[in-house]
């Protein structure tokens, strides 16, 4: 499964296996000073802990505004390490093939690229900081702890909230909790979190607002392809037409690259119901026309699932791309489309 990857990305960077974070933002400040005319980093804000979010924009040239925009991130649940990556791969294919292949250069003369491959970092760094399962497995942000008396009288004693129940739509609904010790913690109100207020107010930013046309969130683990809305079963977009049919031939083409299968359809019909989400959020509120969750490999039967074997990195990044590129070409012919006035 460990495809050997080589890269004409002047700014090296492993794929075959797992990094820390400072690796990450490292990495991808050195593309930056290698390709400065078509890449920029930036954070869109501070984690609990005062660590900064951050992501790089890639579009050449790289100050202009005007362009239509493609949202990407990874990270937002801490344990789920192999959708890291999967950002991170992406950030490499497109720099990699700009100037080499015709499509990938049309992306980025055409289009901006906002890339945030770990959106909770405080918890993505305390899932590396130990092997043992309540370390490696955690999900949530850093938040503060909180102490109280249970039935018993004993004292517990839980932090941190999901980020993704922490989003402004159907906050509070079902498959969320308001118990602080719950994996699924919704926080004590939407946009509680720093790290939710930080994608809130990038996306919503005169920078992105109104001219993003996609917003493609990577998560771990079961193999789906999944569109808004989450909150509640069969309850769709008024335009599930098209995100259906650009969302299918996503499936179709990862499944293409090495057989991988997917299964489409809403969060809370396939998987389960999930109020304040990001992704449905994206869609209701920030008005996003292509939005999708994608639940990277392995397969949903896996018990071991977030213990992506690094082997399985690289396909996962090539399979993946595959499919996300489907969804460019739509925002890209949706553009050749729309009417040019030269007056």
């Amino acid at each position: 499964m460990n495809d050997d990857y080589s890269s004409r990305n002047r700014a090296k960077y492993g794929f075959g296996d797992y990094h820390t974070y400072d690796e990450m933002i490292n990495w991808m400040k050195e593309i930056e000073y290698n390709y400065p005319s078509m890449t920029k980093t930036f954070s869109i804000g501070k984690t609990h802990e005062g660590r900064e979010i951050v992501g790089i924009k890639i579009g050449n040239p790289i100050n202009r505004t005007d362009k239509r925009i493609i949202w990407i991130d990874g990270g937002i649940h801490a344990r789920e390490w192999a959708a890291v990556h999967t950002a991170l791969y992406f950030i490499d294919q497109l720099i990699s093939d700009y100037g080499i292949d015709p499509k990938i250069t049309a992306y980025i003369d055409t289009l901006n690229f906002y890339i945030t491959p770990v959106l909770n970092p405080d918890g993505f760094e305390y899932s590396q900081s130990d092997d043992s399962p309540q370390t490696r497995f955690w999900r949530k942000n850093r938040g503060p702890q909180t102490c109280f008396k249970d039935h018993w009288r004993r004292e517990r004693c839980c932090s941190g909230v999901d980020l993704n129940r922490n989003f402004d739509f159907h906050w509070g609904e079902t498959g969320s909790s308001n118990d602080i010790c719950s994996e699924i913690y919704q926080g004590s109100a939407a946009f509680s979190e720093p790290e939710s207020r930080a994608i809130r107010d990038k996306v919503l930013s005169p920078e992105l607002s109104g001219k993003t046309d996609a917003f493609i969130t990577l998560h771990t683990y079961s193999q789906m392809w999944i569109h808004p809305y989450n909150h509640q079963k069969h309850s769709v977009p008024a335009d599930i037409n098209d995100l259906e049919y650009v969302g299918k031939l996503g499936v179709k083409a990862l499944e293409e690259v090495y057989g991988t299968k997917y299964r489409f359809g809403t969060g809370a019909d396939i998987l389960y119901p999930s109020a304040g989400g990001s992704d449905d959020w994206a869609k209701a509120k920030a008005n996003i026309k292509y939005v999708y969750l994608l639940e990277l490999r392995p397969g949903e039967d896996e018990w071991d699932g977030f213990l992506l074997d690094k082997r399985q990195l690289i396909p996962t990044g090539r399979e993946t791309w595959a499919g996300v590129k489907v969804v460019i070409d739509a925002v890209m012919d949706s553009l050749s489309m729309s009417p040019i006035y030269h007056l």
